[in-house]
């Protein structure tokens, strides 16, 4: 069979549909990707035959994917798949009649029963994870077990996107581990282990072994300069670290990057990520405000633990990005500030920013649900300030803190300027700033993979600068 995958951004590697065309591609199927640009679509789906249409759907590309499907099923007779954050948390969305089918949770078994099944003619109502529609009954199936062992995975189909990334060879994206033990109100993760009904064997790892062997394949057919670790905690055990962070200094040696807690940093660990070639780590601050932080957005971290782990880190020579939520419900610009001065203070490299963005399954959406303080628009279609305001100067003075956050971290003297150009009509003159900054420092600072690699990321912004002009 053919399957196609639509994606939005087609210039970066999707590891989960990659490893989906690993799994598929024994059983004599194929998966094709295309951009989601209905013209390139429609001439794709016309000089050769596919069979399924899937998409891996988070909430803010739900709504775009949704039109582009919309289209797909007016001009051709294909089944329809859709996965992911959004499908998992709002599987309702099988209501929409161009919607055949949706995956629930992990979806590579499932997806790989479903696809089989079609191809052999078998039924497909009764498959684990999956909401079927057929004749215009919806079966809704339970949940199947979570993969307890990675290792049994393949790696990802390395070939399958043709991104100019790649072509530089010197760059890769590697996954290390799933779940996550935290209660942190902003994030998907809770919302996922309650659908699990929180079982203790939801955080899994591959093993070190596992994990050198896909990196050093990579490396043995490319001038590898970076290895991106994608774990949303990659730190999280100690003991699996250091075996991991000896095996790979020993067999692979190429500098890396990850992310970390606070509260996992200390100097034992720092030493440990800089002698076996971590170069920069990425680390949530999220917010200056005690209050904000811990009870709303449910961190449990006090400001001193990220002050620690900042000057731990920097100590050791290692670069350092933090990530930061502004727009926070009960929260003010003053707050919001003042998690830019917290920045400052900390000597961070790089301070990438977000709008809170209150994500269907999250504690933080139950709140605004029971305060009213969603505005009209649904996320799937939002693209800025998701909350009501009875000013605009308001929402657009968050929107413009957001794209002018980095800058001034980086040029503090900014500060009482930037307080009053956020209420200037500029934002897409402040989008460009951050924009050229963002490249800037990504490969200059965090992601060091050389001048070749720049070939790659001035096309990926003057590709980003359509959605802002």
């Amino acid at each position: 069979m053919n399957i196609l995958f639509v994606v939005k951004d087609i210039c970066i590697e999707h590891l989960g549909i990659m490893l989906f065309s690993s799994l598929l591609k024994p059983k004599g199927h194929k998966i094709d990707v295309a951009r989601a640009d209905y013209k390139t679509i429609f001439r794709k789906l016309n000089k050769k035959k596919y069979e399924i249409v899937a998409y891996s759907a988070p909430t803010l590309l739900y709504g775009f994917y949704l039109g582009i499907n919309k289209q797909i099923k007016r001009d051709f007779n294909i089944y329809s798949v859709f996965g992911g954050a959004h499908p998992t948390f709002v599987p309702d969305i099988i209501q929409d009649n161009s919607i055949d089918c949706i995956c629930r949770g992990e979806g590579e078994f499932a997806f790989l029963e479903l696809v089989e099944n079609i191809s052999r003619g078998y039924p497909v109502r009764n498959i684990g994870n999956l909401w079927v529609k057929e004749d215009g009954y919806i079966y809704k199936n339970p949940l199947r077990p979570l993969i307890r062992d990675l290792d049994t995975l393949p790696f990802p189909d390395r070939g399958l996107f043709p991104n100019d990334e790649a072509f530089t060879k010197r760059k890769m994206h590697v996954i290390t581990s799933r779940g996550c033990p935290y209660s942190c109100s902003y994030c998907s993760n809770p919302a996922y282990n309650n659908l699990y009904n929180n079982h203790p064997g939801l955080i899994r790892r591959r093993s070190a072994r596992n994990i050198i062997e896909e990196i050093k394949q990579v490396k043995e057919k490319t001038s590898l300069r970076l290895v991106m670790f994608e774990d949303d905690l990659f730190i999280y055990s100690f003991e699996w670290l250091d075996d991991f962070c000896d095996l790979y200094k020993k067999q692979v040696g190429v500098p890396f990057f990850c992310y970390a807690r606070a509260d996992h940093i200390n100097n034992k660990v720092a030493a440990i990520l800089k002698n076996s070639g971590c170069v920069s780590i990425s680390m949530g601050l999220e917010t200056a405000d005690d209050h904000l932080r811990n009870n709303i957005l449910k961190r449990k971290m006090s400001k001193e633990t990220i002050i620690n782990a900042a000057r731990i880190i920097k100590s050791y020579g290692i670069r350092l990005e933090t990530t930061n939520v502004i727009g926070i419900p009960e929260g003010s610009l003053d707050a919001d500030f003042e998690t830019l001065r917290l920045n400052i203070r900390c000597r961070v490299d790089y301070s990438s920013v977000k709008l809170i963005m209150p994500y269907p399954g999250t504690e933080i959406r139950d709140l605004c649900d029971t305060k009213g303080l969603l505005s009209d628009i649904p996320l799937s279609s939002c693209r800025a300030y998701p909350f009501k305001s009875i000013d605009i100067k308001i929402n657009r003075a968050a929107e413009n803190l957001l794209k002018l956050f980095a800058i001034t971290v980086e040029f503090p003297f900014m500060i009482l300027l930037v307080r009053k150009m956020i209420y200037w009509p500029l934002g897409r003159v402040y989008a460009l700033i951050n924009l050229f900054w963002d490249g800037y420092v990504s490969f200059f600072r965090l992601y060091p993979i050389g001048f070749k690699g720049l070939f790659w990321g001035v096309r990926k912004y003057l590709g980003y600068l359509k959605d802002i002009y």
